[in-house]
């Protein structure tokens, strides 16, 4: 199939699509008089109708920045072809709302009424034959109280199955096809992600948060503004910080409480050495770039700002606390320490390992690794008390993600810094323990995330899972193999063999990906399809 049939036919799809969401829209409409979630569901409808559209003009109206071209012509002829396929089966699960719509009307009307019909397997513009006669919505209108009822109680049930199917497929459309128009060769073409920043469509689909975010990543070496902190008051009231572990703090500014983060940068030196002009840089690229605005499914909070404390050789990350919450934040490595509570329900674990497994995704997508995963980087704030809840709660299904004292875009080389530590190790894969020959990479994050899945599949910190802490592993695949071992004996007991086989293949690496584009691209649908979805399904189903 050339590539301009392929382009052809998706049209004519999108075309179908928009056309049977309009009309099972206006059918449910005809029900909304008898309770409010029918009003509800014909709403979620229209709106994935509404961005049904902005897709179709997102990828085929022609644009300057491909020369006069649209964008689905810069894509390859698999992804073209994944694209077609994705919204066939789009338009395959929606059809069977408004065919069973039909039949409900055709059950309603007289015998001698034309009857709708829909042939959804094909895509060919015009199969959706147009309702004739006397307006088959009247008919609806006319429904007697047995037909009422059977909406009440057996139709709109279904519909709403269909429908809630549909939304969730479409939502993992749009994410592949965001993945498509920022991972593949396409994404590093800034006209490109400008387009994807200002275009109506585009914003209209939330692609424009990451494409902005990803051109902040390309340009993080251009740094439009210091974060640095050097008002006086701020360095006097970070004295203030109540400390929350080695790492973390957090002290009030402006009347607001405030996290912070803190980073060496010469850890072995015994006297205050001047932050050096590179360092500083690379702070300050860090710091922006933990600025930029984020989906609330990168998990990370908003960095405002920076400061430097010569006489510790450190820097300290600012970043706001959610408004919503207690702040007096716990890691996760503490709450695994403690032996004196029941591990959370199968729920909650699942729910905060589909929101770990997103936060890795998503830097992903924007090409950037975090390098220092693990369960102390990883925080949360307890809700705020209240009347039944004097204490406040810790909600485990918000976790954030901190930690990036490493962390760059994954174009960067890393220095390779030697750091021997054993409960660092843990989490490391094998080729990034001891003194580092290779640069950071996808995988390595993906091993780390594994390590955290098993802690919180066995509720169980990383480091007990070995008498001495793993001190007495010098190899450090020795490290890998041991862990390995304890989740395929152990966690499948505890989480089922879909949250074993998702640890497994992040510590294992065993996503079958062969000849992968420079930009990683099987790798991270695979990553998606293989951790992502699978987490998430479990999680919906329990």
């Amino acid at each position: 199939m050339d590539l301009l049939s392929v382009a052809g036919l998706t049209i004519a799809v999108l075309d179908q699509l928009w056309k049977i969401g309009d009309r099972t829209a206006e059918l449910v409409s005809n029900f909304r008089d008898f309770d409010n979630d029918t009003k509800v569901l014909e709403n979620k409808i229209r709106d994935e109708n509404n961005r049904t559209r902005a897709l179709h003009m997102l990828l085929f109206e022609p644009s300057s920045t491909y020369g006069g071209k649209s964008l689905f012509e810069q894509f390859d002829a698999e992804v073209q072809g994944q694209i077609h396929i994705f919204l066939e089966q789009a338009t395959g699960v929606l059809g069977q709302a408004y065919e069973l719509l039909c039949r409900r009307d055709e059950n309603a009307a007289s015998d001698k009424e034309p009857k709708a019909t829909l042939t959804v397997s094909s895509p060919r513009p015009g199969s959706l034959t147009p309702l004739s006669g006397e307006s088959s919505l009247a008919t609806i209108r006319r429904l007697g109280s047995f037909q009422r009822l059977r909406w009440s109680l057996l139709d709109k049930k279904r519909v709403e199955v269909i429908v809630r199917d549909f939304s969730e497929l479409n939502g993992r459309i749009h994410e592949n096809i965001k993945l498509w128009c920022l991972g593949t060769s396409v994404g590093v073409n800034l006209q490109h992600l400008k387009r994807l920043e200002n275009d109506h469509s585009s914003r209209a689909l939330g692609f424009d948060v990451d494409a902005r975010l990803q051109m902040a990543t390309r340009l993080a070496q251009t740094i439009p503004m210091t974060l640095e902190q050097n008002d006086g008051l701020v360095q006097q009231r970070i004295l203030d910080v109540k400390e929350y572990g080695d790492k973390f703090g957090v002290f009030t500014w402006e009347g607001k409480p405030v996290l912070v983060e803190y980073r060496s940068y010469a850890p072995e030196s015994p006297v205050p050495i001047e932050l050096d002009d590179r360092t500083r840089d690379l702070v300050d690229q860090l710091a922006n770039l933990l600025h930029q605005p984020k989906e609330i499914v990168f998990r990370t909070p908003c960095c405002e700002g920076w400061v430097r404390q010569m006489q510790q050789n450190r820097v300290i990350f600012m970043f706001a606390i959610p408004e919503t919450v207690d702040p007096t934040p716990v890691s996760l490595l503490k709450v695994l320490s403690v032996n004196d509570q029941a591990p959370p329900s199968l729920s909650q674990r699942f729910q905060l390992a589909v929101k770990l497994s997103r936060c890795i995704s998503q830097l992903q997508l924007v090409k950037w690794v975090h390098e220092s995963f693990r369960s102390e980087n990883i925080l949360f704030f307890p809700t705020l008390p209240n009347t039944e809840e004097p204490k406040g709660r810790l909600d485990l299904s918000e976790p954030w993600v901190l930690g990036f004292e490493f962390s760059r875009p994954e174009t960067y080389f890393s220095q390779g810094l030697e750091d021997i530590c054993f409960l660092r190790d843990i989490y490391r894969h094998p080729d990034r323990q001891r003194h580092p020959s290779q640069p950071f990479n996808k995988m390595h994050d993906i091993y780390a995330l594994g390590v955290v899945l098993l802690e919180i599949g066995l509720w169980q910190e990383a480091s007990s899972l070995e008498k001495s802490g793993f001190s007495r592993y010098p190899e450090p695949h020795a490290i890998k193999k041991h862990i390995i071992r304890h989740a395929e004996k152990r966690l499948g007991a505890k989480m089922g063999g879909g949250y074993q086989s998702v640890v497994l293949k992040c510590l294992q690496g065993s996503f079958d990906v062969a000849n992968d584009t420079k930009e990683d691209l099987k790798l991270q649908q695979a990553f998606r399809a293989q951790v992502v979805d699978v987490l998430q399904k479990a999680a919906d189903n329990i």
